[in-house]
C-alpha cells in the first residue's frame, strides 16, 4: 500500500493473532527486561511470568508486518505517539490484532506522508491488553 491508498477509518483485523511460550516470555524477560514479573513464575504481584511490555508491542507488530500489505509503500517507522499496556499478556493465550488508520498527513507534497496507525490487543474475552500508535514515513505511489 502507498500512502494514497489508506483512509482513516480503514481497519485491517484479518492478522495472525499472537501466542506466546512461557519459556518464550522467560527467555525475553531476562534478555531485555529483567524484572522479576518476567522471570519468575512466583513473584509478588502474578501467579505466573507476564510479558515484557515492549516484547509484547514489537511481536503483535511483528505480526502486522508479516502480512506484507504495506511493503510497497513503506519506508520507515517514524515514532510511537502512545503505547498503552492495560492488561497483562501471558503465555498460552491467543491474543488477536487489529491495526486502525487514525492519521495521515503529507510531510513533502508527491513523495511521502507519515500514517498513523492503532494497534489494538485483545484477549480472547475481548478486554484490550494493549494499544499503540505508531506512525510510519510512506511513499507516495508515483515517488522516486
Amino acid at each position: 500500500m502507498y500512502f494514497e491508498d489508506y483512509y482513516v477509518g480503514q481497519v485491517f483485523d484479518d492478522i495472525e493473532p499472537m501466542v506466546y511460550t512461557k519459556e518464550e516470555l522467560i527467555r525475553a524477560g531476562k534478555n531485555w527486561d529483567p524484572r522479576d514479573i518476567h522471570i519468575y513464575e512466583k513473584n509478588p504481584y502474578y501467579d505466573t511470568i507476564i510479558s515484557p511490555g515492549f516484547y509484547s508491542l514489537m511481536t503483535c507488530w511483528g505480526q502486522w508486518v508479516k502480512t506484507g500489505i504495506d511493503r510497497d509503500g513503506i519506508i520507515a517507522g517514524f515514532g510511537i505517539r502512545e503505547a498503552l499496556w492495560k492488561k497483562p499478556i501471558y503465555a498460552d493465550t491467543k491474543y488477536k490484532i487489529k491495526i486502525e488508520i487514525v492519521g495521515k498527513q503529507v510531510r513533502k507534497e508527491g513523495r511521502n506522508g507519515l500514517v498513523a496507525y492503532k494497534m489494538t490487543v485483545t484477549d480472547p474475552s475481548g478486554e484490550v491488553c494493549l494499544e499503540c500508535t505508531p506512525l510510519a514515513l510512506v511513499r507516495f505511489k508515483n515517488s522516486k
